[in-house]
């Protein structure tokens, strides 16, 4: 039995999705495909368009054979944690042989080599680095300088394509982990992560919730996305009554910033002091998270990074609780999101080889002894019940069904 495990967001799932999952079956014959898929937030630092459970549903039907949640506090974080959050669960499933990811340059080598260093730190390496920084470059710039010396890189994308900043975290979190999954990756098709453009053969996650951010009727989505979107899960996504955005919580998050500005957020994961005083000074501005994220950001600051700063405030993910995660080596528990009736053979072995209970109803929670993974369920629970503060959902966490197709 071989199994690929695949780490998604699905904001939502497009044809480059797709492509993803059919190559994992007839490139590098899956017999099962698992999805680790972020919850109702994204690493972008925003709420997914739709609920975790309509996305889960269109995993299921774009080929996925079971669908398991990230962990909030790793699915909204930098790509370190993201990435090592996401390796943690799939080597607590106990039967995936590997990761299969897509990159911009494709070559899985290369991505592993750049791991390899960024793990080890010859002194080679230091040195470099240490150069790169006395010449004033910050720590990114100086880091791609450093290792440009030492190796031979064949793409330009490499050391800043968003795809391949992620590959590298993943190999670098399988080398920490001492991992039995091995890597593999595919070059990425169609447009860049951030664009914008529905233009090509693949249309990036972006460009289709900017669409969907306008509005238009039914037959004109249709007739823009059916290129880029599968029929079944175009469909599915128009039906749902409205689709999420950050702005949505402006409210919720500018009455947190009001009652907690006199002790600062520096507490807040990814937010130093400078960002914290630079919070206070511009929140007499404030209007919306768009437009206070826009005041805030800087050079040395980019809109994503204040995004994600701006989530973790209205969430309340500590700095302290990341830091303490990582210290653990990364816990997660095994929520099942769904599973293809077919599949089940995979959840018996699943059951059978993992040291960790899997929880597809919520009123299994009870089989989760450790302290650190009931924290990490209970922070999902909130973020789910504050994301349904603006997408009502007539059943909250404890009483979803896992879906199954």
């Amino acid at each position: 039995m071989k199994t690929i495990g695949i780490v998604c967001e699905l904001n939502p799932l497009h044809s480059g999705h797709k492509y993803l999952l059919d190559m994992a079956r007839k490139r590098f014959n899956a017999d099962y495909i698992i999805l680790v898929m972020s919850g109702d937030y994204t690493q972008r630092g925003v709420p997914s368009i739709v609920s975790k459970e309509v996305r889960t549903k269109m995993a299921l039907m774009a080929g996925a054979d079971a669908v398991f949640e990230l962990p909030v506090q790793y699915a909204t974080a930098s790509a370190e944690y993201f990435a090592s959050g996401a390796i943690s669960l799939l080597n607590s499933l106990g039967c995936v042989d590997h990761i299969l990811f897509g990159t911009e340059n494709g070559d899985i080598e290369e991505i592993q080599k750049i791991a390899s260093i960024l793990n080890d730190e010859p002194d080679e390496y230091k040195k470099e680095l240490q150069k790169g920084l006395k010449r004033g470059l910050n720590f990114a710039s100086a880091r791609d300088a450093a290792l440009k010396k030492l190796i031979t890189i064949g793409n330009s994308t490499t050391l800043i394509g968003s795809n391949n900043i992620l590959g590298i975290e993943y190999c670098r979190a399988l080398m920490e982990s001492k991992s039995s999954i091995t890597p593999l990756t595919i070059q990425r098709e169609g447009a860049d992560y951030n664009s914008d453009d529905l233009t090509g053969a693949y249309a990036s996650a972006s460009a289709i919730r900017k669409l969907l951010e306008t509005t238009y009727p039914d037959d004109t989505y249709r007739s823009i996305l059916k290129d880029y979107i599968p029929e079944d899960v175009l469909t599915l996504l128009l039906s749902q009554k409205a689709y999420n955005r950050l702005d949505n919580y402006s409210d919720y998050l500018h009455y947190k910033l009001l009652s907690e500005r006199s002790d600062g957020f520096t507490s807040y994961a990814d937010i130093h002091r400078d960002l914290s005083d630079k919070i206070i000074k511009f929140l007499p501005k404030y209007t919306t998270i768009s437009e206070f994220t826009d005041l805030l950001k800087s050079k040395d600051l980019t809109y994503t990074r204040i995004q994600r700063s701006l989530l973790h405030i209205l969430l309340g993910i500590k700095q302290d609780t990341l830091d303490s995660l990582k210290q653990e080596k990364y816990p997660v528990y095994l929520r099942l999101l769904g599973f293809r009736k077919k599949s089940s053979p995979l959840l018996a072995v699943i059951r059978e080889n993992s040291d960790t209970p899997v929880i597809s109803r919520m009123s299994d929670a009870f089989k989760i002894e450790d302290e650190q993974q009931k924290r990490l369920l209970d922070q999902d629970v909130l973020a789910s019940d504050i994301y349904h503060l603006i997408i009502p959902d007539s059943k909250n966490e404890y009483q979803k069904p896992v879906t199954i197709l």
